[in-house]
């Protein structure tokens, strides 16, 4: 038996299909902050591949590792971007300043 999870969204009877909302109120790419020129800069940060996570931790990334491109300054899309491994990226997310 599986246990679904309610939509985020209040008052929305649908289930949770990503992040906590149903299919009807997931966001864009770009509703989320990954619009055009992340993209760009993901597309460029893929030609420095394989590398090291930015981040420190020790992780090789190649073309066909999970990684991201993360913000230098964390919700800073001006500062640049460095190619990241996911769980360094998430927990930069979480720290505060």
């Amino acid at each position: 038996m599986s246990v679904h999870q309610s939509c985020a969204v209040p008052g929305c009877p649908g289930y949770a299909v990503h992040r906590g909302r149903c299919q009807r109120h997931r966001r864009t790419t770009t509703q989320r902050g990954y619009g055009v020129p992340h993209q760009q800069a993901r597309q460029g940060l893929a030609t420095l591949l394989p590398c090291w996570c930015a981040y420190g931790c020790g992780t090789w990334l190649t073309s066909s590792s999970r990684w991201v491109a993360a913000h230098v300054i964390d919700g800073d899309p001006a500062a640049g971007y460095v190619v990241a491994c996911s769980a360094c990226n998430e927990r930069a997310k979480r720290r505060t300043a």
